[in-house]
């Protein structure tokens, strides 16, 4: 089994740190380079420091996107920024195939919905998809600091992994375990036999890159990473989305820090206004997308239709509110990403943001006035020079 990472920021060290020390050294683990140059000074041994312990790890080999000779990708972990996941993926996908698993440990709902639109269109020939949230907090040390050059991740606050895996377009039903009528309702677990039984499974090879990626995940403790039904960390992207789409373009624009954002009721107005269009878009997706189970299902649903459909409390806008406030006043020292991007002239997540919501919103007939307009006004400062002093 070959383990692949994209992206060797905090945190994709971080996942490459634990999985390396979870899984035997019999299964590689790879660090991925998009160029050779970058592959020269690739790092030999990774370390983390977690509540002032330093553990290390080794042992990795070293790639970049077209090696000699072409192997296949079993698994990848994929950390890059939303704009540098589709390129990079274009690269790398003639090593994947339907067997293989991808793990999107990022913003990764208008990622994948990048990624099935120009790679993988066809769901038979798609590889396996896995949705992760994290919660941890990564950072590489200051660069006059004594740890700097040893790529060594500093870990202030240790968080959480929530995946799910994409549904199965064979029918396979990977959440059997989430519903089992057999056991009480407090004891219903997710079951790597639900993903393959093991080598007497006629589809075994199919999804065995599957089943050892959710076990290596689930291995490496101190990623704390758990197992979740789909619409469980689906719920937890939308609201991630919509918090990501209200702070980081106005702090970009503004040229501040996430904690002063909020310090003008001017913001908490226009944040109303986005998550009022949010909620009414998930409200429309959410409710086709029931119509469309309800139409597939060939039986009478009756009653238990009651309460399908219905938009979470969680997504309704004066919550989402409450969420982007709580997530300013969380990460009230950082710069967000989008403003790091403006001042290094990067490209933005801004498509994968305010733009996702903006397709979504014409998908499903929504009005999205106020973040076409936030979406413009970031476009018309990403294309000027951007101020040196924050």
């Amino acid at each position: 089994m070959r383990y692949h990472v994209l992206g060797l920021g905090p945190l994709g060290s971080l996942v490459a740190h634990h999985i390396r020390r979870a899984v035997p050294p019999v299964h590689a683990v790879t660090l991925l380079h998009s160029k050779d140059a970058r592959l020269r000074h690739a790092p030999t041994s990774l370390h983390v420091q977690t509540n002032g312990v330093v553990t290390t790890s080794d042992g990795f080999t070293q790639e970049t996107f077209h090696p000699v000779p072409n192997t296949k990708i079993d698994s990848l972990f994929v950390t890059t920024r939303a704009p540098s996941t589709l390129p990079a993926l274009r690269q790398l996908a003639p090593r994947l195939s339907p067997q293989s698993t991808i793990v999107l440990v990022q913003n990764g709902l208008g990622v994948y919905d990048k990624l099935i639109e120009h790679i993988f269109p066809d769901p038979q020939q798609r590889p396996h998809f896995i949705f992760a949230a994290a919660t941890h907090t990564t950072l590489f040390p200051p660069s006059n600091s004594s740890n700097s050059g040893t790529h060594t991740v500093l870990q202030p606050t240790v968080g959480s992994i929530e995946f799910a895996i994409v549904p199965d377009p064979f029918g396979r039903n990977f959440e059997a375990g989430f519903l089992d009528e057999a056991v009480h309702a407090s004891e219903r677990r997710p079951r790597l036999s639900d993903l393959a039984t093991g080598e007497s499974d006629p589809l075994f090879q199919h999804y065995r890159s599957l089943r050892n990626t959710v076990a290596a995940l689930l291995l490496a403790e101190p990623l704390n990473a758990r197992w979740k039904s789909m619409a469980h960390v689906q719920l937890t992207l939308r609201r991630k989305v919509v918090v990501q789409s209200v702070i980081h373009p106005l702090t970009a624009i503004m040229g501040c820090r996430n904690g002063d954002v909020f310090s003008s009721p001017n913001a908490l107005r226009i944040a109303a206004r986005i998550c009022e269009e949010a909620s009414a878009i998930y409200a429309a997706q959410i409710g086709e997308e029931t119509k469309a189970w309800i139409d597939a299902s060939d039986t009478d649903m009756g009653d238990s239709v009651l309460g399908l459909g219905r938009l979470p409390r969680v997504l309704e806008p004066p919550n989402l509110v409450r969420e982007c406030v709580k997530a300013s006043e969380t990460t009230k020292g950082a710069i967000s990403p989008m403003l790091s991007a403006l001042r290094y002239g990067r490209r933005t997540e801004i498509d994968y943001l305010n733009g996702y919501l903006l397709r979504l919103g014409k998908l499903y007939g929504v009005q999205t006035t106020a973040n076409a307009l936030l979406y413009n006004l970031l476009r018309m400062r990403a294309s000027l020079p951007i101020d040196l002093i924050l």
